[in-house]
């Protein structure tokens, strides 16, 4: 597994590096204190270089998920959460990210079945994010309408490929289309819902159903 971190706290990137390198599936690991670094390290690889997993901490409200989402585009990415206070969950939900792992359930055991657990294709939620997330899903904070939206077909088969946590490249290959084509199915169907997660859509609908 080709692992990339990206965490400007260094006792948090140390710490990682350190558990990483102990852990066996870890082929290639780079670790790197920002985005600028990262880039660096495409460069020199000739703008090739997809990690399978890039670790990386909430950076605030302008989160770097989405950059790293276009610059790495077959990428897993990994949200490092480092608190459990409402607020600081509500802004990480808000990231397009494949799993969570909270800073305070870091050991090597639970770092190496979190990795496994994302390249098996399920999205890794830590129980105080599930519990955000539904408890603002049964609250109705996230307007929404009282009628299920109308998806299309392809959009029905996008719907239930999320529920079973895949990633956007594990539903262009299960559908057969482009990576391209499924970000946008994936991105009209958060919209649909107004919602403004991949995790906190899963949790809608498991309310709603």
């Amino acid at each position: 597994m080709d692992v990339a971190v990206l965490e400007l706290l260094e006792v948090h990137r140390r710490g990682l590096e350190s558990m990483l390198r102990r852990l066996q599936g870890i082929t290639t690991l780079e670790c790197h204190r920002s985005m600028e670094e990262l880039l660096v390290a495409l460069e020199v690889r000739g703008g090739e270089w997809n990690p399978d997993v890039i670790i990386a901490s909430c950076c605030g409200p302008d989160d770097i998920a989405d950059q790293v989402r276009i610059k790495f585009p077959t990428s897993r990415i990994l949200k490092l959460v480092a608190k459990a206070d409402p607020g600081y969950l509500a802004m990480t939900a808000r990231t397009h990210v494949d799993g969570y792992i909270m800073v305070h359930d870091l050991t090597e055991a639970t770092l190496d079945s979190t990795l496994l657990a994302l390249m098996g294709g399920v999205v890794p939620m830590p129980l105080p994010i599930t519990s955000y997330l539904l408890d603002r899903a049964r609250s109705g904070e996230t307007s929404r309408s009282h009628h299920r939206p109308y998806f299309n077909p392809r959009e029905r088969d996008v719907v239930a490929l999320l529920l079973e946590g895949l990633s956007n490249r594990q539903i262009a290959d299960r559908v057969g289309i482009s990576l391209h084509s499924a970000k946008r199915h994936v991105s009209a169907v958060l919209n649909k819902v107004n919602s403004p997660s991949r995790a906190h859509f899963v949790a809608q609908m498991l309310r709603d159903e």
